[in-house]
């Protein structure tokens, strides 16, 4: 009798002990699951965008375009984001923005973010491919493929390339950079319906110098469409939406 007693005693106490034991788990589960929801993680993902207006992109105190200028952002140069202000909408030269708070080399100001964009600008002079090598990344290699002209490259080629780029706007800037369009030709992607741009510039020889944007009828822009023609030459470069940005396709013909 006694010995039962004393195995009952045991096995209650195991059972307590294995009841606390569970309890103490719960209970540290639940702290830490409100620790961490009173405590998130620090490693937030910090934003960088690139300067893409040629002759540089004021950075002011306010963000007012008369606020104090503090500096001028070089082409190409990365600046880090840190906010965007409420009511700073505004549309500069065709080209609709906000002004955004950025930082850059230990300055801190705003900047019109139609001239921002997420993927670095084209260098002068460099060429699609080296441009290619250089905003690729180990998680987007960004391809360029050329074709030559079916009677050999001396009549032409077609060359591609697409971009992990956000915006229409975006894409174009680049575009226009990378494949030598007239920086005259500044469109409006706000229009509600299909236009053409002609280039002011144009010059007396050229037949054709105009940038078209094709919109659908439910008012989407479905692609944009450069055309140059001389009498024994066809350049075009036509920009498409795609699922991982836009693609991009020269093609030349020399007749």
């Amino acid at each position: 009798m006694k010995n039962h007693i004393f195995t009952l005693a045991i096995i209650s106490i195991v059972t307590l002990a294995s009841c606390n034991s569970k309890s103490n788990k719960e209970e540290l589960q639940q702290n830490n699951e409100l620790i961490a929801i009173a405590s998130p993680s620090n490693e937030l993902t910090e934003t960088y965008y690139y300067v893409n207006a040629t002759s540089g992109l004021s950075l002011r105190s306010g963000t007012n375009l008369k606020s104090k200028k503090l500096l001028v952002l070089p082409y190409g140069a990365q600046v880090k984001y840190l906010s965007t202000p409420q009511h700073t909408a505004m549309t500069l030269g065709g080209i609709s923005g906000e002004m955004v708070e950025v930082s850059y080399q230990g300055a801190t100001g705003f900047a019109f973010n139609g001239y921002l964009t997420t993927l670095a600008p084209p260098q002068p002079r460099e060429t699609v491919k080296d441009y290619a090598n250089r905003i690729s990344t180990k998680d987007h290699i960004v391809n360029v493929v050329t074709k030559a002209h079916k009677d050999g490259e001396a009549y032409g080629m077609t060359t591609s390339i697409e971009l992990p780029s956000k915006t229409w706007e975006e894409t174009y800037k680049i575009t226009q950079r990378l494949f030598n369009l007239p920086k005259e030709i500044q469109p409006n992607f706000n229009t509600k319906g299909s236009v053409t741009i002609l280039n002011k510039e144009k010059r007396e020889r050229t037949l054709t110098d105009e940038l078209t944007i094709n919109v659908s009828p439910k008012g989407k822009i479905q692609n944009l469409a450069y055309a140059y023609n001389l009498k024994n030459y066809k350049r075009t470069v036509v920009v498409t939406k795609t699922q991982a940005g836009f693609l991009i396709t020269e093609v030349e013909d020399s007749k």
